[in-house]
């Protein structure tokens, strides 16, 4: 059982650590993207490489953070209250932004990620300069969609904890 300054600790972590990361991904996407489809795209391809590696290292341990702050509260809330239910479906959408990745983005990202590692060669077998303008566009949309998961997750934690 946790004392009500851990329950609001709590809460005020996995809230908040939600939403920042939500605008962080989503910056990405209307801030950096636009930027890569204005330089050529060797060289956007390179600096998309860095960011995904920088990336993996901070989104996925932030989202897996919030959900077990989100999970926590729902362990020690009483067994038949909708709280529990909030807070269990807050840490369940703040971590599938993990099979989101790997099942909806891995295939754009990993095309991007060897178009950029394999340079002109690569953006002309994998379909020319046009392919790599649609491949940014749809990793912007994607990655806002991911953005908005976790917008959703902090949302319903935030409910959770104003309307308990």
């Amino acid at each position: 059982m946790t004392t009500p300054l851990q329950t609001m600790s709590l809460q005020i972590f996995g809230i908040s650590t939600g939403f920042v990361t939500a605008g962080a991904i989503t910056a990405l996407s209307y801030s950096t993207v636009p930027i890569f489809l204005e330089h050529p795209n060797e060289i956007s391809l390179r600096h998309l490489r860095a960011l995904f590696s920088s990336g993996s290292h901070i989104f996925p341990q932030l989202a897996a953070a919030a959900s077990t702050a989100f999970s926590i509260l729902a362990y020690n809330a009483p067994s038949s209250s909708s709280l529990r239910t909030q807070n269990l479906l807050a840490a369940a959408v703040s971590i599938s932004i993990a099979p989101f990745t790997i099942f909806v983005m891995k295939p754009t990202n990993m095309t991007l990620k060897e178009m950029g590692e394999e340079g002109q060669g690569g953006i002309e077998k994998s379909g020319g300069e046009q392919r790599v303008q649609e491949l940014l566009r749809r990793f912007g949309r994607l990655n806002a969609i991911r953005g908005t998961i976790l917008a959703l997750s902090a949302a319903i934690g935030l409910k959770a904890a104003l309307n308990p």
